[in-house]
């Protein structure tokens, strides 16, 4: 990453940087004091909210532990400092936007409405919110929403955080003990990083001493527990996978970048022993693992930084709290109930590309990646260019805000509390899916939302062809292209299916991303609650089902599908010729009212066969055996009522 304004020596280079922006206020208002929050007055501007952390960066430089260690000369690896300007800015193609429109836009990160920096506020804390709203609040604590950041003594899963857990990795990496950790970001579900006593993100971990006594050696990287590494990603299925994917890290030193001494413990937000972020939370970890203080000035949370303790009790709300969505005090203080986009803070992030936006004003936008895995919180973006989001579906169309978590929270996979179901929109698929004798125990999500975004960028790990193997979140691009060679993800123009460079994109047909063949069917995942209930399905690593059906390549599932697909297409393809020869037959047909009667209910129960499997749209894929029938019943009834009226079909005509 670029080094942003914190990283420039002095006032006269930050004010360059900002004017990047918008025209900046002068030096002197800036050293006077931070900038005001929104409820002062007018609305802040993206300025704005970029000038407020400088107060409590400038702080940070003089007293975080890192640049202690760094003159010392005990520091492994180079830092860039990451702020608001870099996240909100210049990030997800920010600072390219600006300078092909003139316009500014926090592309990729939607600014909260107050942040950890807007002293004082007037949050009440989600117990408050409970007073008046049992009902939801009893879900919502149940849910990870409530349990994206915890403290250390809140961590039920294990009573040290400094031992191994899922595995031979700790939740807190080498160096850092509880007493060192304002808070730990994640659930068993995926991953564990922290925030340190200082509310920077811990991209670091120490060596040969401990953090909160300044001993050792900081090192870059080696920070983040990864469960499917630690747990399921095991040397032995990690060879395992090497014998059909070429290249897989089977030893610690293959993860590279990604890896550290510890199977398990990944570098993220950093490089194994290379480089890191120096990160404070404002920056970017509050919009999405939030937390507020009680304090009544900046100047109070400055002083309280490194005293992890004081933190604590100072925190009114930590989670994706109820204020979060509803405001600060909510209607006890005059907020009012927000919409369902608030969502889109968290779940709906974009990257801006030059090429695409000029192939396509009207889609010039895709979902987020940092690696070739679509990030995670990108479910609004992969939906947004969908059939679904343009009919007017948004997130709490189908979600309850309030139980996300509808399993046990402890759980490795998620069950999503929902609203509603696929089949309550999707009647004429599900008519035709409560006959499929093949996945009829699976349900829609299991083959047309497979679980593909990364909340780790585990590059590493990576093989979006083969659909694996860093996958954690629900993909929601819905439609499955039945096609033996096009894929989902793509990397950039000019860049070759190996590359890892860079982020990859979100392919388009006809304006819309869809779901190759590999990923719905054939993917390795272990944060997915479809695979786990179904098996494995096809993966050929976790797959219950004989080897035949293990599927290593997108072409095999493509010809199974065909061996569907085709005899319902010709099939359907010759009772409409039926149909054809027999509705003028029967028009012109002398004949009794009973036989003429006769004659048109068999075309007309042969014409609602055909409009079944056509509103279907998956020509056999959701009920194989059924749908043929059903497609050979419509031929015969065709035929009969040809034969009623005494006529006959022409002859098929060769297509050779």
């Amino acid at each position: 990453m670029q080094s942003t304004w914190m990283a420039r020596a002095g006032a006269a280079a930050m004010a360059l940087a900002l004017a990047a922006v918008t025209t900046p206020a002068s030096a002197a208002e800036k050293e006077a004091k931070p900038a005001a929050p929104a409820a002062s007055g007018s609305p802040r501007t993206l300025q704005g909210y970029v000038e407020q952390e400088k107060a409590f960066y400038d702080h940070l430089r003089k007293v975080h532990p890192i640049f202690k260690y760094e003159k010392d000369g005990r520091l492994v690896g180079k830092y860039t400092i990451s702020d608001r300007e870099e996240e909100f800015v210049e990030f997800g193609g920010g600072k390219a936007y600006a300078e092909k429109t003139g316009e500014h836009a926090s592309i990729t990160y939607r600014l909260g409405q107050e942040s950890i920096l807007d002293l004082p506020n007037k949050f009440v804390g989600s117990k408050k919110c409970g007073e008046c709203h049992p009902a939801q609040y009893e879900k919502w604590k149940r849910s990870r929403h409530n349990l994206v950041v915890r403290f250390p003594d809140e961590m039920v899963e294990t009573k040290d955080l400094t031992k191994p857990q899922f595995g031979e990795a700790p939740i807190l990496p080498p160096g850092i003990t509880p007493d060192a950790v304002y808070a730990i970001i994640g659930t068993p579900r995926t991953k564990y990083g922290f925030l340190d006593a200082w509310l920077v993100r811990g991209t670091y971990h120490v060596e040969g001493g401990l953090l909160r006594d300044g001993t050792g050696t900081l090192v870059a990287g080696g920070n983040q527990h990864s469960r499917t590494w630690a747990e399921s990603l095991t040397p032995e299925v990690a060879k395992q996978i090497a014998s059909w994917v070429p290249g897989f890290p089977t030893k610690l030193e293959d993860f590279g970048d990604n890896g550290s001494k510890t199977w398990g413990l990944t570098s993220y937000g950093s490089k194994n022993r290379k480089s890191m972020m120096f990160q404070p939370a404002t920056a970017y970890c509050e919009v999405c693992h939030s937390f507020k203080f009680d304090f009544k000035s900046q100047e109070e949370l400055i002083q309280a930084l490194g005293k992890p303790e004081e933190l604590r009790k100072h925190t009114i709300n930590k989670g994706i709290s109820c204020e979060e969505c509803h405001g600060a005090g909510a209607h006890l203080m005059g907020a009012r109930a927000s919409a369902s986009s608030n969502c889109e803070r968290c779940h709906q992030r974009f990257v801006w590309n030059a090429d695409e936006a000029a192939r396509d004003p009207r889609q010039a936008f895709n979902a987020y990646f940092k690696s070739r895995c679509p990030s995670c919180g990108t479910e609004g973006s992969q939906a947004y260019y969908t059939a679904h989001w343009e009919s007017g579906m948004t997130c709490s169309t189908c979600h309850d805000p309030h139980e996300v978590t509808a399993n046990d929270w402890r759980e490795r996979v998620t069950v999503p509390g929902l609203k509603k179901q696929c089949q309550d929109c999707h009647q004429a698929q599900a008519s035709m899916f409560v006959h499929n004798d093949v996945h009829g125990a699976n349900k829609c999500s299991s083959c047309h939302m497979p679980s593909m975004m990364s909340c780790e960028n585990f590059g590493a790990i990576q093989y979006t062809d083969l659909a694996g193997f860093d996958t954690q979140r629900t993909s929601h691009i819905f439609k499955i292209l039945v096609d033996p060679k096009a894929k989902t993800l793509d990397p950039p123009p000019g860049k070759d299916r190996n590359w890892k460079e860079g982020a990859w994109r979100l392919a388009k047909k006809d304006g819309k991303p869809f779901v190759d063949l590999m990923w719905a069917c054939g993917r390795t995942s272990w944060g997915d609650d479809d695979l786990e209930s179904a098996g494995g399905c096809h993966s050929p690593t976790r797959s219950e089902l004989s080897k035949d059906l293990h599927f290593t390549n997108q072409q095999q599932i493509y010809d199974r599908l065909m061996g569907w697909q085709n005899p319902v297409k010709q099939g359907v393809a010759e009772a409409k010729r039926l149909l054809d020869a027999a509705r003028p037959a029967i028009a012109k047909a002398k004949l009794p009212p009973a036989r003429l009667g006769q004659a048109t209910l068999m075309a007309n129960q042969a014409q609602a066969i055909l409009d079944t499997v056509a509103a279907d749209g998956s020509s056999g894929v959701h009920a194989p055996r059924y749908t043929i029938e059903k497609v050979k019943e419509a031929q015969v009834l065709a035929q009969g009522a040809l034969d009623v009226v005494g006529a006959k079909a022409p002859k098929k005509v060769s297509m050779r």
